[in-house]
């Protein structure tokens, strides 16, 4: 129930893992969360979850937006927090992965994350709600047959640059997250991708897909609990002055390649992947 101290937030991609994590997280603390997601019979899960409102929204569908919106109106004057989370997987070499899956990915990864902002602007103006983007270190790093979640992730920093200096003007916040490897299905996906997607006979990198499909399986024993990604995400919606981008779980490795000169980097890589 709602109550004049209770902070209403709205979290896309609510229905597992990271989303989930951080819709508990909230509600557990006394805040009330509208937990959005695609994923109608695993929303039915989160029905009796205290503070918590189940709602179904398809973040590349307008419509479902604006109906989400119009529930969300029914309860509440306007929201304190929206979590863009809502995202998929594509990979694979980009002269081989399909246009589909390629617009597929900018659909949900990115236009999604617009049309969600934007449809729920004015609920967020009514509060001078903030915004926090869930981004990746993909965007920091590209490594190949990665190219497709990075696109995506790069345009989603651009997004919140953007975004976070125009809404200043409105004493708006807006908050980058830039996140490691974390344990959810996410992982899984993306070996299944990369195994399922792609023939070993038809590729013209046959060795590159098994070495990244290997450095992904020994990837899961080392990732984030979203757990700790919920902690975050709920200290940085309070925060007073919050910076513009935080790393969470970053890979150590990965964070000092970024600092190799291009061609340097690119070696390594070579070397290490061929």
């Amino acid at each position: 129930m709602m109550t004049n101290d209770t902070k209403a937030i709205l979290v896309t991609g609510a229905a597992g893992g990271i989303g989930l994590a951080i819709s508990r997280y909230f509600a557990e603390r006394g805040d009330f969360v509208f937990a959005a997601d695609i994923n109608e019979r695993a929303l039915e899960n989160l029905e009796n979850i205290p503070n918590l409102a189940p709602i179904y929204m398809d973040v590349t569908d307008v419509t479902s937006i604006l109906k989400a919106r119009e529930k969300i109106c029914s309860q509440v004057e306007g929201l304190d927090g929206l979590v863009n989370n809502a995202g998929l997987f594509v990979g694979g070499p980009l002269i081989e992965v399909s246009e589909k899956k390629m617009e597929q990915i900018f659909a949900v990864n990115v236009l999604g994350v617009y049309k969600t902002t934007k449809a729920l602007f004015p609920l967020l103006y009514a509060k001078k709600g903030r915004i926090i983007n869930i981004g990746s270190e993909a965007s920091r790093l590209v490594f190949p047959l990665n190219g497709p979640y990075s696109m995506t992730k790069c345009a989603l920093e651009a997004f919140s640059d953007a975004l976070r200096r125009e809404l200043m003007f409105l004493d708006m916040k807006v908050i980058h997250l830039q996140l490691g490897a974390v344990d959810t299905s996410l992982i899984d996906t993306t070996i299944e991708v990369y195994s399922k997607d792609f023939d070993l006979k038809q590729t013209h990198f046959p060795n590159l897909l098994k070495r990244v499909i290997t450095t992904c399986e020994a990837e899961k024993g080392h990732c984030a609990n979203p757990d700790d990604i919920a902690k975050a995400v709920y200290k940085l919606m309070y925060k007073k002055r919050p910076r513009a981008r935080y790393r969470i779980k970053n890979n150590k490795s990965r964070q000092m390649l970024e600092f190799f000169p291009e061609n340097m980097l690119d070696s390594v890589m070579f070397r290490v992947l061929k």
